[in-house]
């Protein structure tokens, strides 16, 4: 089996019709508005089915292209040698490349099966199996084990009515669909990060980095995430609203990272490590003190207790936290879901962790919560410029993020928009595959509130984001020169999407056709200028090479791709 991630775009490279703007992406983890970042479920596939006798590897599309802009797709689809292809829509953002590049393969090689799986293809589910190049969709949270009973059914030539959880084709290309009865209370296993070293670059500014994940679902229920306590259970079709990954398999995936020799370089990122109770946080942390990772970063909800911040800055000097209120206006906080703790909280917290030792603490928010217009956005841009004053040589950053350009399906608000104030233009996966094929960033957005509409969240929050880097600079936290650097390019992005969207918005179709051909040299170049094999953010505005992330698998070496095709291949 061959799991491929696809780019959140394909094809991509030399598009004069499409334009991808700077600020594609702000969060934590450095990629690129491709979102090259995998579903550690992936991961999780690798070392359960490994263990059970299957040959399973991982393709990164995205990062595999990016790496070699040159590199013939349709030669790659012809070196393979599998019988399942597994390709992930997770996230929705991707569901353009996936899609595309499923159909792709299936015109080229009908030999190969193709399974789809994750949150959104279990939420579309019967949606994508009408798709003629997609075989089967495998639903759930956790398809560990329906995955090995497929492969071995494959393997043997037995039918597939006994795969749960299965929708899929018979031989007369009729739509079955098994039951789903795989819903465990544990999630996954431990992922074996053993060889994770292999993809090292060179590079200061490489990018090395563990992920670990204790749990699907979540304990809370902000409205506009699809992972959220309701959306969990809408998707999945569950009483319970998470599934949390056993104490051994957590103790297992530590050992891996202790096996790694240079763990010492490694960043570790802990994804929802908000949901443990405070024993499993302390077993946890025991573990995080006897890994030897040189930092670690934790998501937090609430102000995380005093007596848990001295213990997590006791596992590791280099602990940084993660909070995301939203907004600094408490009551579009506690309509978003959050709002737990006030702005005065937040600052008295700030200086108690600071004194505790915390090494970094980013506060984030977002642009798109209700309620929230434009005066809000930059009121809470203010706010974030306070924060920068107050700590001025402090590890302390806020940070703003546009919600674009996806509001989650499944979400609450996606799921009954009006209530909310939300408006959704795109309702199923075909209408997202559409969308996502507009050449304007802002008629690719699937949602709009009462608030801001399309093409206020990107103006209105690209604004905010140019401010609050200035006052970055200003303070002395970014130097001055990258912070201009960062901006101008911010100013040519809001200037382009005017003059794409204009186009984009024409009506008769060669007319609009013949004006994006016009842009087409200008799209092009600054498309050219962020699709490449490196990426900055705002967290770290540096342009940094990619290909030491735990999530850059490339399939093949460079030496087998040269000797597969036959040509010296050069890395961008």
């Amino acid at each position: 089996m061959l799991l491929v991630h696809a780019p959140a775009f394909f094809e991509f490279r030399n598009r004069r019709d499409i334009y991808f703007p700077f600020l594609g992406t702000s969060g934590d983890v450095p990629i690129t508005p491709l979102y090259e970042y995998f579903p550690i479920g992936f991961k999780m596939f690798e070392r359960y089915l490994a263990d059970r006798g299957h040959d399973v590897k991982i393709l990164n599309l995205s990062t595999l292209l990016l790496k070699y802009p040159s590199l013939d797709f349709d030669a790659i689809v012809d070196a393979l040698d599998v019988r399942l292809l597994g390709i992930d829509l997770h996230w929705m953002i991707h569901v353009q490349g996936s899609l595309a590049v499923a159909e792709r393969i299936k015109a080229r090689r009908k030999d190969i099966q193709i399974v789809f799986g994750g949150i959104s293809s279990t939420y579309y589910a019967d949606e994508l199996i009408r798709y003629p190049f997609i075989d089967m969709v495998l639903r759930g949270y956790d398809t560990l084990a329906p995955m090995d009973t497929l492969l071995c059914n494959i393997r043997e030539g037995r039918p597939l009515p006994d795969v749960p959880n299965l929708v899929w084709k018979d031989k007369d290309g009729e739509v079955q669909c098994n039951e789903y009865t795989h819903a465990p209370r544990t999630y996954g296993v431990g992922v074996d990060w053993a060889s994770l070293g292999r993809n090292e670059m060179g590079s200061s500014l490489s990018i090395l980095e563990f992920l670990s994940t204790q749990n699907a679902g979540c304990a809370y229920n902000c409205g506009w995430c699809g992972g959220s306590r309701d959306a969990f259970k809408r998707v999945f079709g569950t009483k319970h609203a998470m599934a949390r990954k056993s104490p051994e398999e957590i103790q297992s995936e530590f050992a891996s990272i202790r096996k790694v020799p240079t763990r010492n370089r490694y960043h570790f990122y802990s994804v929802g490590s908000y949901n443990e109770s405070r024993d499993g946080m302390d077993s946890f942390l025991d573990q995080v003190g006897l890994s030897g990772v040189r930092s670690i970063s934790y998501e937090q909800f609430h102000l995380t207790p005093e007596p848990v911040l001295r213990k997590m800055v006791a596992a590791n000097k280099n602990t940084s936290i993660t909070l995301s209120p939203e907004s600094h206006d408490q009551r579009i906080s506690k309509l978003s879901g959050r709002g737990v703790y006030s702005n005065d909280e937040l600052e008295r917290w700030l200086e108690k962790a600071i004194e505790l030792g915390v090494h970094n603490v980013d506060v984030w928010y977002f642009i798109g919560m209700p309620e929230q217009d434009e005066r809000s956005v930059m009121e809470t841009g203010d706010y974030c410029i306070r924060l920068l004053e107050k700590f001025k040589g402090q590890p302390v950053s806020p940070m703003l993020c546009p919600m674009i350009p996806f509001l989650d399906p499944a979400s609450t608000f996606f799921t009954d928009p009006e209530p909310h104030g939300y408006r959704v233009f795109y309702r199923t996966a075909e209408e997202h595959r559409r969308g996502a094929e507009r050449a304007s960033l802002i008629n690719r957005i699937n949602y709009e509130t009462r608030w801001l509409s399309r093409s206020e969240l990107v103006y209105v929050g690209f604004e905010a984001v140019r401010r609050l880097m200035q006052a970055k600079t200003d303070v002395g936290m970014l130097p001055r020169g990258v912070v201009g650097g960062y901006n101008a390019k911010v100013l040519d992005a809001i200037e382009m999407v005017k003059a794409v969207h204009e186009a984009d918005c024409i009506a008769d179709p060669g007319d609009r056709a013949r004006e994006l051909d016009r842009l087409g040299d200008g799209i092009q170049r600054r498309n050219e200028q962020i699709l490449f094999a490196g990426v900055a953010n705002q967290a770290f505005p540096i342009n940094r090479q990619i290909g030491g992330r735990w999530f850059d698998e490339t399939g093949w070496t460079t030496k087998q791709l040269e000797t597969a095709l036959g040509r010296v291949l050069t890395a961008q």
